[in-house]
């Protein structure tokens, strides 16, 4: 969606590590600590990643999908 409204630098997310572990998300480059919360009396804690993928990197992932399809 935002790659066809816009022409972004990168587009990011964060993302719960049991989804990566899964290798769900299809972004190249992760970071741990992205998003940290902890509610010491809720007993909550949260440790999301940071994961995004540079404007070159999802263009060319578009592209060779649109071609991808055609065949």
């Amino acid at each position: 969606m935002s790659f066809a409204m816009w022409a972004p630098d990168f587009v990011c997310a964060f993302v719960a590590p049991w989804l990566l572990s899964k290798d769900i998300s299809q972004m190249p480059h992760r970071e741990p600590g992205g998003s940290i919360l902890e509610l010491v009396e809720e007993n909550i804690f949260y440790d999301e990643w940071l994961v995004f993928i540079t404007g070159d990197e999802l263009r060319s992932f578009v592209y060779r999908r649109d071609r991808s399809e055609l065949i």
